[in-house]
């Protein structure tokens, strides 16, 4: 008795593979989108909840010690100095005893930036608080600073403006569209907390 056996033929073979690959390229590029979707919002939400924090962790020491607010000259690396003007500007923001500045970490060492252009691709710049020399990083190592201005008002109440311009850090294998989507310039202004006497 003789048995019929049937193959595929190379036409049948080549239109299931088409197919399959089409199928195949589809969920790889669904898969490929929602990962994209995932990181961003996990960069989003991290940006968010740093600079949440460091904004509050100045606006308690500025609302304390409002009175004491200093700035350092654009640029310069020296010490904070009471401002004669009604408006100055400064890298470095001073409340009575801390400071807040730019800095880059070289070989353990915490060095404050005093030219943006330092903050580049090979170099992280973080937010950090100096208290008496001793030194507390603010800003985590998903984000990267690119500048950072403190404007300060003393017209009647003071007030410190601070102007940071950031975007995430490319040291934790982010994509360049990514951190390019999500650069931000943030503006926004503190002011000492006012009590009434009576």
């Amino acid at each position: 008795m003789k048995k019929n056996i049937t193959w595929f033929t190379l036409i049948e073979l080549i239109v299931s593979i088409s197919i399959l690959s089409v199928i195949m390229i589809s969920v790889f590029m669904i898969f490929a989108f929602s990962a994209d979707l995932n990181n961003k919002a996990d960069i989003s939400r991290s940006m968010q909840e740093n600079i949440k924090n460091i904004v509050e962790t100045i606006a308690e020491d500025v609302r304390k010690q409002g009175n004491l607010v200093q700035v350092s000259t654009p640029g310069g690396l020296g010490n904070c100095k009471n401002p004669e003007k009604a408006y100055s500007s400064g890298t470095t923001l001073c409340v009575w005893n801390n400071s807040y500045y730019l800095a880059k970490l070289e070989a353990d060492q915490w060095i404050k930036v005093g030219n943006y252009q330092d903050c580049n691709i090979e170099t992280q710049c973080f937010l950090i608080k100096n208290t008496w020399n001793v030194v507390t990083q603010l800003s985590n190592s998903w984000v990267d600073f690119k500048g950072l201005v403190f404007y300060v008002a003393r017209d009647g109440m003071n007030k410190v403006t601070l102007h940071l311009e950031l975007q995430p850090s490319n040291k934790k294998w982010v994509k360049y569209d990514l951190i390019k989507e999500n650069r931000m310039i943030l503006q926004t202004t503190l002011s000492e907390r006012l009590y009434n006497d009576y």
